[in-house]
């Protein structure tokens, strides 16, 4: 079936009278969307959402219901300041292609419920190692009292040491493989209350990491999804760590990714 959309369709489309039986499927992309999309634009044009009239949302509802469930995602989750792809700053960071909140201050390249759950439970006192520097190093710098981080690449070394602030020491190792990077963590001799891992070697990372820590210290492995790296849970696991997951979007990203946090049940600094 295919309706005629000429003049002021709002009108035509007002009078017109469906048999209660009619149905497009408008999972096959013949039909419906291309006589429903001057609907939909003409409600969203200029970037503004246009409240659809009541007679014309059941028109489109019954007869193209994956169409108006596509209208009614752009203008809640596009279009509205107040959805959580906005709250998060999830358009403003596809915007500039960096991970940054709403208000443009670095966020690491992590999803955002991980995100909301350490940003309070990171103290001024605590020291936090990194592997893999950026974004994330201005942000940890804010919330803790010192941070180490080592990065493999030089020229994006370079560009992070210009702008990282003053209680931020960066160190520059060359990739390996269960070779020097990995053992970075103990230059320093301190012990460290939080151990990012979101860089090269993961699995011998986490397994440098642990001598690493402080005694209430946590693990976060960003990514952990992947399958390569199960082995650094079974050696967190093995060594007294319980894991905790978090799942969701992340900045610039389309698709969900997990971190998780490995922590110690009897004492751990972000209490778990």
């Amino acid at each position: 079936m295919e309706l005629p959309i000429k003049g002021n369709f709002i009108d035509q489309f007002a009078a017109i009278e469906f048999p209660s039986d009619l149905r497009w499927d408008d999972r096959r992309p013949n039909w419906g969307l291309p006589t429903l999309r001057p609907c939909l634009t003409f409600f969203t044009c200029r970037s503004k959402l246009v409240p659809m009239p009541p007679f014309l949302r059941r028109i489109v509802v019954h007869l193209a219901p994956r169409s108006y469930a596509y209208y009614r995602a752009f203008t809640s989750l596009i279009l509205d300041k107040k959805s959580y792809l906005h709250t998060t700053g999830w358009i403003r960071s596809l915007t500039e292609e960096i991970p940054i909140d709403r208000e443009g201050r670095d966020l690491p390249w992590m999803n955002y419920p991980v995100l909301h759950f350490l940003t309070p439970r990171l103290k001024k006192e605590f020291t936090l190692f990194e592997y893999g520097s950026g974004y994330s190093t201005t942000f940890f710098a804010n919330l803790v009292s010192q941070v180490t981080s080592v990065e493999y690449d030089e020229k994006w070394f370079e560009i992070v040491k210009k702008r990282a602030p003053d209680n931020v020491r960066l160190i520059y190792e060359p990739q390996d493989s269960d070779g020097l990077y990995c053992r970075t963590v103990h230059t320093s001799g301190l012990k460290f209350e939080v151990i990012v891992i979101d860089g090269r070697d993961r699995v011998n990372c986490l397994k440098q990491s642990v001598s690493a820590l402080s005694e209430a210290g946590v693990v976060i492995l960003d990514d952990s999804q992947r399958d390569k790296y199960r082995e650094a849970f079974e050696h967190a696991h093995s060594h007294g760590f319980r894991s905790l997951d978090f799942d969701g979007l992340k900045p610039t990203h389309f698709d969900s990714h997990r971190t998780t946090i490995f922590y110690r049940p009897d004492c751990n600094c972000l209490g778990i």
